[in-house]
């Protein structure tokens, strides 16, 4: 039982998938929808031209991102090896980007360690796709694709969550994330000080120590992401630079990254970015988050930085939580009830 107590080892097996079914406390509907959408989102992606691609899933060098802990594999005598098990293929998939793939997307599985909630899982899946072009382009794959869904598995454009109907046959809102702490909490965000005097008045405590990426991560689940579910289906657009590793500077404000972040009903759904392409700003900013990572310095891979020299084309990607788009399709609160555990 390494890692872990009888007490939640127990419950572990008491809320396995077939047990559920076997003892008649889920239904098989929302395995057969979460078959029936997996095959939506292929069909979606290869008529558009785009090839599936199959990455490894374990590699010596991690993704680097320092609020992600990658899971390092042993083997059977307890002993680590050199590999990670990937949390995302962005780094794969950039590689056959700059060796002239064209648009590619990946549908499978990733890990992640300290991840336990109603919509986290250290194994989920996911959908992480990349196109030549802008990045508005890779945002209305998102709102084609599930509106799509929708479509599909209710007969409706529309995604119903709480009560509340969401249509998904109109654009989503975009908002600039910068102009919603403005109005949400009159501060820039990234303002280290103000943000901790505003979220002190809301009474939502912040500790001395709290630096400001943990200021901003609390000020975006307590006060952003409800704003994000008055709002129904919607985009936040530019992030802080220090915060997207892979992501391209904006021109005209170096410290925002173009950035976007998309919600249904408050739930982050979709992350994505116009991908940085210069080899030397890259390297730097991998050099920095391996220093900054919690879990201690992560090796950076030379073969990701040798495909950016070699040229990485103009181009944008998301990555989607496949088990929260599938929950919110089926209108359940937990990633548990549509995934196999």
């Amino acid at each position: 039982m390494s890692g872990m107590t009888l007490d939640t080892d127990d419950t572990h097996r008491r809320n396995e998938t077939w047990r559920r079914l076997a003892e008649g406390r889920m239904s098989w509907e929302p395995l057969r929808a979460r078959a029936l959408i997996l095959d939506v989102i292929r069909r979606y992606f290869r008529e558009k031209g785009f090839l599936e691609v199959d990455t490894p899933i374990a590699s010596q060098f991690p993704n680097l991102d320092p609020n992600i802990y990658p899971i390092r594999v042993e083997n059977a005598s307890g002993k680590k090896t050199r590999l990670y098990l990937h949390t995302s293929p962005e780094p794969a998939m950039k590689k056959l980007l700059a060796a002239g793939s064209g648009n590619i997307f990946y549908l499978g599985k990733v890990f992640r360690d300290r991840e336990g909630s109603p919509l986290h899982s250290p194994e989920f899946t996911m959908l992480e796709w990349y196109r030549l072009g802008p990045m508005e382009s890779v945002m209305r794959d998102v709102e084609e694709l599930i509106q799509s869904l929708a479509l599909k598995i209710s007969n409706a454009a529309m995604i119903s969550r709480n009560g509340t109907d969401i249509p998904m046959d109109r654009p989503w809102e975009r908002r600039e994330l910068s102009d919603v702490f403005r109005k949400l909490l009159g501060t820039e965000m990234t303002d280290t000080k103000m943000l901790r005097d505003k979220l002190t008045q809301l009474g939502a405590r912040p500790g001395k120590d709290e630096s400001w990426e943990d200021l901003f991560f609390r000020a975006c689940i307590e006060v952003i992401e409800p704003e994000a579910a008055r709002l129904g289906a919607c985009f936040l657009i530019g992030f802080p630079t220090a915060l997207g590793a892979m992501a391209r500077r904006r021109t005209s404000d170096p410290e925002i990254s173009d950035r976007f972040e998309g919600y249904i009903d408050g739930v982050e759904l979709v992350n994505g970015y116009r991908e940085l392409t210069d080899p030397v700003e890259q390297e730097a900013r991998l050099s920095e988050l391996s220093r900054r990572h919690s879990g201690g310095a992560l090796p950076a891979d030379p073969s990701f930085l040798d495909a950016l020299r070699h040229g990485l084309p103009d181009c944008s990607g998301a990555a989607l939580g496949v088990d929260r788009l599938v929950m919110l399709l089926l209108g359940k609160n937990n990633i548990a009830d549509v995934m196999y555990i």
